[in-house]
């Protein structure tokens, strides 16, 4: 596809990976993908703001988007647009779902918060409560950073994906934070210095704070759901070493439940 003014051009070969390139650590890596990816991740922070323009189809954009990130973070092949649609499309019915559930939590947690931080003083007990908003606003962070994994990656019905991802946010919370401590990173200046910031939002931030989740968090999913799949599908003879990629790379495979 030649693109549009050079953008999303995909017909001109990527600079490729070489074959004994030495292993890298975990930080090390990540910025060198996105030193290989900037101009893609560019591209997709402005595919995804468009698809979201309605705001009700956050939730499927972010499923879009969260494939697409998905396969950087793992050096998987991906087609930008087409693999963006497929899965906004594919996954519209849960990501819809979740998308409004996370708007419904988001509205009434910061009316709360709100609400508990200006009556703190005159009742003490408010302090418990606000405390109580701040911890559940943590976990459903945390369980974000795994829901939108699982629905492009795993066959289950999004009650148990949400279950699952309450479960990743208990047992990878060291992993979790250290996420949380790199994102705000760069939340925290983009909203202090809003609205100089806001040609970064639109060309890079969301893409870039949304690789950070994606490339911490899917290692644990593999870890507690993929990889003991594989396992299982070996152990039946129904997988074959060379192709043992194609199953979670390409199409929804069953996990937790």
């Amino acid at each position: 596809m030649a693109g549009f003014f050079g953008l999303f051009n995909y017909s001109k070969p990527g600079k490729g990976v070489y074959k004994n390139e030495p292993e890298r650590s975990h930080f090390v890596k990540f910025w060198v993908l996105v030193q290989r990816k900037f101009w893609n991740l560019l591209q997709l922070n402005l595919l995804y703001l468009l698809f979201c323009i309605p705001i009700v189809t956050i939730g499927p954009a972010t499923c879009g988007m969260t494939y697409i990130l998905r396969q950087y973070a793992n050096e998987q092949p991906v087609f930008l647009v087409s693999d963006f649609w497929d899965n906004f499309k594919q996954n519209f019915k849960q990501g819809l779902v979740f998308g409004l559930i996370q708007i419904i939590i988001s509205v009434v947690l910061t009316v709360s918060i709100q609400f508990y931080f200006m009556n703190v003083r005159e009742h003490a007990w408010m302090y418990v409560a606000l405390g109580l908003c701040f911890l559940v606003a943590l976990i459903t962070t945390f369980i974000s950073y795994y829901v939108y994994l699982m629905i492009v990656t795993l066959d289950l019905p999004l009650k148990n994906i949400i279950k699952n991802g309450f479960i990743f946010a208990v047992l990878g919370v060291k992993r979790n934070f250290i996420t949380l401590f790199f994102t705000m990173l760069v939340i925290i200046p983009t909203a202090l210095f809003f609205p100089v910031t806001s040609i970064l939002i639109f060309c890079i931030i969301i893409t870039f704070c949304s690789f950070i989740i994606c490339y911490n968090s899917y290692p644990l999913i593999k870890k507690m759901a993929i990889d003991p799949y594989l396992e299982q599908l070996r152990e039946q003879g129904a997988l074959q070493e060379k192709g043992k990629e194609n199953v979670f790379s390409d199409a929804p495979v069953e996990g937790l439940e």
